[in-house]
């Protein structure tokens, strides 16, 4: 009987220079030993931080360091260590004044809207995954979501949890510098915060899965927050 032959996945470039952020795939909340976390909206970003300064380059390829220049300096000075690779966006949801910002009216674009079409611009179409307007004058900031390299030691075949771990201990939180909360069980007060904050949906993945840089994987999904 012969035996059954299967396709390796695809290896990550040598070069950590030309990975792209994972995508999403097609799994959902029933994964097992899953995770959860509001999912952010904005332009979504792999940071380089190492002796030569901060990089942020996103899923297109496009080098945006020049665009975010406070942005990059917080991450920078945010850092624990001397060489991180992050994954995260680039976002208005995480410096929001107040919760929900439920009274935003809509008005006439102001200054920062021409910096705030990077995130949110009719050129990089996404999915809707707020319930209340943002606030564009609050300030953008970088969510980190996840770890691939500190000090040099590659971290993609460690699974997801384990990085988060890492993660911690990797940055100093700050106004424009942050870390995506995440819980391993639907616990009521989460989905309720996330919800008030404006968010309709939640990023779901694989407690245990590794990290496919540029490749689709389907341990990571985004689905609609419970209804409670």
């Amino acid at each position: 009987m012969p035996l059954l032959h299967h396709d390796p996945a695809t290896p990550p470039p040598l070069d950590s220079a030309a990975w792209r952020p994972q995508r999403f795939g097609r799994g959902s909340r029933a994964l097992k030993d899953a995770i959860f976390e509001p999912a952010w909206t904005g332009l979504r970003v792999l940071a380089w931080v190492g002796p030569a300064g901060t990089r942020l380059i996103d899923e297109d390829g496009i080098d945006d360091t020049d665009d975010f220049p406070e942005v990059v300096e917080a991450i920078g000075a945010a850092a624990l260590a001397a060489d991180l690779v992050l994954d995260g966006y680039l976002t208005l949801e995480a410096t929001q004044a107040t919760v929900g910002a439920t009274q935003l009216l809509p008005r006439a674009p102001s200054a920062p809207e021409a910096m705030t079409q990077l995130l949110i611009g009719t050129h990089r179409p996404r999915r809707e995954k707020r319930q209340q307007p943002l606030d564009v004058d609050r300030p953008i900031a970088f969510v980190a979501v996840d770890l691939l390299v500190v000090d040099g030691t590659t971290l993609l075949e460690v699974p997801l949890l384990e990085r988060k771990r890492l993660l911690d201990g990797a940055l100093r939180v700050g106004e424009l510098v942050r870390i995506t909360p995440y819980t391993r069980a639907l616990v009521g007060p989460y989905i309720s915060t996330w919800r008030a904050l404006g968010f309709t949906e939640m990023a779901c993945k694989g407690a245990n899965s590794r990290y496919l840089p540029g490749d689709r994987n389907d341990a990571w999904s985004s689905v609609p927050l419970p209804s409670r």
